[in-house]
């Protein structure tokens, strides 16, 4: 799973907190680096969201304070633009920040490391328990971008005073999935893709004019032959005709 975000200035408590023994220790032994003393604060983009949701469900380690002055904090290990990271999620009584916003730990000051300043854009990755988690994290991924890219072509075809205002989000959000998508991955999908896209396109171009920057935006997603119409469905009929060994009405 991968989040992306803004990074934002923080509010300077994380260089106490990383530099206290117990932290140290654990982090070296947990997450397998010494941390800088610091934290990168990253507020994730409204499109991840529903995946951060499911990220702070998930963080496997454990923090556990020799010191009942303090509270314990899970981490999520990750890499932030592939350096070895962490991602502290502190309880609720003693966050600051909304959860939005990540705290990054790294063994280096992330921002000399990547060159980054506050307001640029950041990609984190969670480190995977193995192949099978990673693969249950992308099927997971084209799901959600397919089952998104299908109602989009329902909802507006044949709808009549269709706004541009009403896909905004939509139409933003299903492009930023089909970018965080592997190349090879989009490869495997891209001509059923086509089918589906294509025939949003006649529809939205027929309400919206062909050269709007939604149409525009969903052209870009297409990538070979695409229908010739909104209700053009032959080929998906024939498709599964002959897969399934059925005739379709």
């Amino acid at each position: 799973m991968h989040l992306k975000g803004t990074i934002q200035s923080g509010a300077g408590k994380g260089a106490y907190f990383m530099q206290l023994g117990w932290v140290v220790r654990q982090c070296e032994s947990k997450l397998g680096f010494t941390p800088f003393p610091g934290t990168l604060n990253v507020n994730i983009r409204d499109e991840d969201l529903p995946k951060l949701a499911r990220f702070l469900k998930t963080a496997p380690v454990s923090l556990v304070p020799d010191d009942p002055g303090f509270c314990a904090a899970r981490v999520q290990p990750v890499t932030a633009q592939g350096i070895p990271a962490g991602v502290v999620l502190p309880s609720d009584d003693v966050r600051i920040h909304e959860h939005r916003v990540l705290e990054i730990i790294a063994p280096c000051n992330l921002k000399e490391a990547l060159a980054v300043a506050d307001g640029d854009s950041i990609r984190v990755d969670t480190r995977s328990a193995g192949h099978e988690a990673a693969l249950a994290d992308l099927q997971l991924e084209i799901y959600e971008f397919a089952a998104s890219a299908g109602a989009l072509e329902g909802f507006v075809f044949e709808r009549q005073g269709l706004e541009a205002a009403a896909v905004d989000n939509w139409i933003r959000n299903l492009s930023a999935q089909y970018r965080d998508l592997p190349p090879g991955t989009r490869e495997t999908f891209q001509p059923a893709l086509n089918r589906t896209l294509g025939r949003a396109i006649h529809s939205l171009a027929g309400r919206l004019g062909r050269d709007h920057p939604h149409v525009a935006s969903l052209q870009r997603m297409v990538v070979g032959e695409a229908p010739t119409a909104a209700d053009d469905f032959e080929v998906d009929k024939a498709r599964k005709a002959a897969r399934y060994g059925r005739r379709t009405p």
